[in-house]
């Protein structure tokens, strides 16, 4: 018996049928059906595995199961096909999961592309990765013309064999879930910007039940442009994680060296200014004591960055600061990064979009993890500068309205 433990892309052009039963005779099934669209789970859609233990695991951390009864013919392999003719802005999203073993089984998102018109996708029984479809941005459900096959074994169907030019039936449309996976996150404007209002009134109080949010913006836009340009030409080291990949610069040692531009040292420099926890504690509600980090991130197509289960070892609590400088294309990302709790079960998790020049404030601790999606193929970098405090007390506590400043950088 053949084992494939991943997703078959194929695109079968004008010979379906034919590509079909080639499959049926490479898979040792007996048959091959027309199928309804996979269960849907809130605003996605199971293609396969549906049997396997990989989907129990993934679909338990989402506080999922699957409630699907089979009759005693073995299933083999699922597939979905979009037809060469159907428009690509309204095709769904391949998102493939797999468990991560050191942070609880907890599922990896290690693929996010869209769904190619004319492309066969077919995800087998024994496949180690979870596939699920997400409707377009723009239709919101499903395209109508998706067509869904199963393979399977019937000893009772044994010269069974398909009819060329068979209509299989289109799949009905599906209504808007009412429960959505993800929520966006809550987003601060600031004006003028964050860096240049020595005293912002704008404030969020971060706990572990509001972990995150947005701030946009952080710099004069016309600052911003000099500044990111400068940083593309960083000297970067690769860091590659059985989870991640990205480059990183430490900027304070960069910025001390001679051929270090001069708009990066100013940066530094006022990013080093101890007046900088006091803004942050204002902002976040936490007293926060030193700064731990200040590193430059940057990840090129094909990079992902999921640091997983990694509360501080010490037991204290981070105030950590991603700032945007560059998105991996003109658009903004909608999925850029997003915040869980760890083990949420049923709670959603907190997304937000790309958008250069904003930040997302977030609080490391024990009970809340965060992800940045795989960056997709022909798309520029993803460019941030990433900023970590050390909290002086607990964030369930109230939140401070004089925050303490403790030791210099």
């Amino acid at each position: 018996m053949m084992i494939i433990r991943q997703p078959l892309y194929i695109y079968p052009g004008d010979r379906l049928d034919s590509e079909l039963d080639r499959l049926r005779q490479l898979f040792s099934a007996t048959a091959i059906k027309s199928s309804e669209s996979g269960p849907p789970f809130n605003h996605v859609f199971l293609l396969g595995p549906r049997t396997a233990k990989t989907t129990s695991q993934l679909l338990k951390y989402w506080g999922l199961t699957l409630n699907q009864s089979f009759d005693s013919t073995p299933i083999i392999a699922w597939g979905v096909w979009m037809p060469p003719q159907d428009n690509p802005l309204h095709a769904p999203l391949v998102q493939v999961y797999r468990p991560l073993r050191q942070s609880g089984d907890r599922p990896l998102l290690i693929s996010e592309q869209p769904l190619q018109p004319g492309e066969l996708i077919i995800v087998t029984e024994h496949c180690d990765s979870l596939v699920m479809l997400s409707p377009s941005e723009v239709t919101q459900t499903l395209p109508d013309n998706l067509q869904w096959f199963v393979w399977h074994s019937d000893i009772s169907m044994k010269n069974f064999r398909p009819i060329y030019g068979q209509a299989y039936p289109p799949i009905s449309q599906r209504q808007k879930p009412v429960n959505p996976l993800y929520n966006s996150g809550p987003i601060l404007q600031t004006s003028p910007p964050w860096f240049s209002d020595f005293y912002p009134e704008t404030t969020f109080s971060l706990t572990v039940k509001t972990p995150s949010f947005q701030l946009v913006s952080l710099l004069p836009y016309e600052d911003l442009a000099p500044f990111t340009l400068a940083l593309n030409n960083a000297p970067w080291t690769r860091q590659i994680r059985e989870s991640s990949s990205h480059d990183i610069c430490n900027l304070v040692p960069w910025s001390q060296s001679r051929t270090c531009p001069s708009v990066v040292k100013q940066m530094v420099w006022q990013l080093q200014n101890p007046n900088l926890k006091r803004k942050v504690a204002e902002l976040t509600g936490i007293p926060v004591i030193s700064r731990r980090e200040l590193i430059g991130s940057r990840l090129r197509p094909g990079d992902r960055l999921f640091p997983g289960q990694n509360p501080p070892r010490d037991g204290k609590l981070r105030v950590q600061l991603h700032w945007v400088l560059q998105v991996p294309d003109s658009q903004q990302r909608p999925w850029d990064l997003r915040v869980s709790p760890l083990n949420a079960g049923e709670t959603p998790q907190i997304v937000y979009a790309a958008k250069p020049n904003s930040a997302l404030c977030l609080l490391i601790g024990t009970d809340s993890s965060y992800e940045i999606p795989l960056i997709p193929e022909n798309a520029g970098d993803r460019l941030s500068i990433i900023m970590t405090f050390e909290a002086k007390v607990d964030p369930t506590h109230s939140p401070i309205s004089h925050p303490t400043v403790g030791e210099s950088y």
